[in-house]
């Protein structure tokens, strides 16, 4: 691993920021900020996990909460039902919102929906299974489901303390940012950028761009729902107004527009800085902020579509390669004298 090389320079970037945030945490005796540091933590998990498909594969996912919402609902209803460990449900999570991902790839993609088109019909899944489950009876329906935590139990993810979740939150998004690394430097990560440069050509060069976005969108999918399943486990209660939100759907993806969705370290740095934002004003304006929120978000949303329209992490990459240039020559000579 070089930190020349900016992806490697990203992973390392990522861990650093990761673990920064379990020291801030762990040290802090306030409940509050280790709550919202979680949901910070979980918030750029979901924005890495739709960079694979909305980054890489240039795909309008907009949709996104539709994977969150069901791995929630997955731990919620196995929990309380059935009293199976969320540390399962996580990986049930990741199957069932994958399998969702797999069906909306078949719907869309097959049939040759596109861009815009795409982008609503992800959307108004999200909102069929909004109101699919508001009329459930079975999964508790506008109620929702509680999850009751009496005591500390380690095998049924249960904690009195807020930190344990804290760590698993970050635990969960060092691996999404380990994967998404990984993907990058593979040939899916090859086979994804040559699809989003352009489709025609790759298809020419042999390559399924049907098959590629697919395992995208699933890849997306899974990831979110496998956050979506812990989400309800720290939060204990979910219902399909909260976990099917369109304005929770956008705070997600607005961190890795304003990160910038190409890169690892983009939706990580833009989700850690958005999240913590939205705490502090609402603490401070109380209820009445909503309409303030609105106004604050679209505001930087224009503003960084005129602004930074690659994200954050393109003002990073460009002090990366100016710095690694002005090491470059000196490292070179180093070398030589090694030689001679």
């Amino acid at each position: 691993m070089k930190l020349s090389n900016w992806l490697d320079w990203q992973l390392v970037a990522g861990c650093i920021v990761i673990l920064v945030a379990a020291g801030i945490g762990v040290s802090s005796p306030s409940e509050y900020v280790v709550q919202v540091i979680t949901l910070g933590a979980l918030y750029a998990a979901v924005a890495t996990a739709w960079s694979i498909a909305g980054g890489m594969g240039g795909l309008l996912l907009l949709g996104i909460i539709s994977f969150f919402g069901v791995g929630a609902y997955v731990n919620g209803i196995l929990f309380t039902k059935y009293g199976i460990s969320p540390w399962i449900n996580l990986m049930l999570g990741f199957l069932v919102a994958a399998a969702l991902g797999r069906l909306i790839a078949a719907l869309t993609l097959r049939f040759g929906l596109s861009e815009d088109y795409f982008a609503m019909f992800t959307v108004g899944i999200s909102q069929v299974l909004k109101h699919l489950l508001l009329n459930w009876e079975y999964a508790g329906q506008a109620t929702g489901i509680y999850i009751t935590i009496i005591q500390d139990d380690f095998w049924m993810m249960s904690f009195v303390s807020r930190k344990p979740y804290l760590l698993i939150g970050l635990a969960l998004l060092l691996g999404i940012v380990v994967i998404t690394y990984l993907i990058q430097r593979s040939e899916l990560g090859y086979r994804l950028a040559a699809v989003r440069l352009n489709n025609q050509a790759a298809e020419a060069l042999g390559i399924d761009s049907v098959r590629t976005k697919t395992h995208a969108i699933v890849l997306s999918a899974g990831l979110s729902g496998m956050v979506g399943a812990f989400y309800s486990q720290f939060s204990t209660f979910i219902d399909p107004a909260q976990v099917f939100s369109l304005a929770t759907n956008f705070e997600m993806l607005l961190g890795a527009v304003l990160g910038g969705r190409l890169t690892i370290i983009g939706p990580l740095l833009g989700s850690a800085a958005l999240k913590p934002i939205q705490d502090v004003m609402r603490g401070l304006m109380g209820g009445g902020a909503d309409a303030l929120y609105l106004v604050f978000y679209g505001g930087l949303l224009v503003a960084s579509c005129l602004l930074l329209p690659k994200g954050i992490a393109q003002y990073i990459q460009n002090w990366h390669k100016r710095h690694y240039a002005k090491s470059a020559p000196a490292e070179k000579q180093a070398l030589a004298g090694e030689i001679k």
